[in-house]
């Protein structure tokens, strides 16, 4: 019986030693897997608060008049960038409706839902506790600034009516 019982002794013995000895192989190679995959995770994470951030900072910064090439480029990542924020994409949804000319809608009503838009990105970026409703709304747009962008308007509107008319 004391034969049997140092049998199964070694035998256990050498199952734990064989499992020692298979975790001592397998075990750096998960941590190894794991430490990657936790990486490639924080790189994603990173990369998409990266384009969330520009996409809200092109918007803040064009926010008087979304007709510059960067803001447009913006908009049109939103759906995109912000896939996983229902809230955000439900708000582009309200503003890009208002674009539309046949809807006739007062600019106000596109500046408010313009409003709500940013404030739904900052809060989706983290930016809720420093942002009002408001805040949105401030715009700094000099005269002179105005004034040139719309004789750049006139510009393309009198060319545009010059190449139609010799057509």
């Amino acid at each position: 019986m004391i034969e049997y019982v140092g049998a199964v002794a070694a035998l256990l013995s050498a199952v734990a030693a064989g499992f020692a000895a298979f975790t001592a192989w397998i075990g750096p190679n998960s941590a190894a897997r794991l430490a990657e995959r936790l990486r490639q995770d924080y790189d994603q994470s990173a990369e998409r608060r990266r384009m969330k951030t520009y996409i809200f900072s092109a918007l803040m910064q064009d926010r008087s008049s979304l007709v510059s090439t960067e803001s447009v480029r913006a908009m049109n990542l939103i759906d995109f960038v912000f896939n996983d924020v229902i809230s955000v994409r439900e708000a582009w949804s309200e503003l890009y409706a208002s674009f539309d000319p046949t809807r006739e809608l007062p600019e106000h009503v596109r500046e408010e839902r313009l409003r709500k838009l940013l404030s739904e990105m900052g809060k989706d970026i983290g930016l809720a506790d420093a942002f009002r409703l408001d805040d949105f709304g401030r715009i700094y747009y000099p005269n002179a600034l105005a004034e040139e962008d719309r004789l750049r308007y006139l510009q393309r509107q009198a060319a545009l009516a010059s190449l139609q008319s010799s057509i």
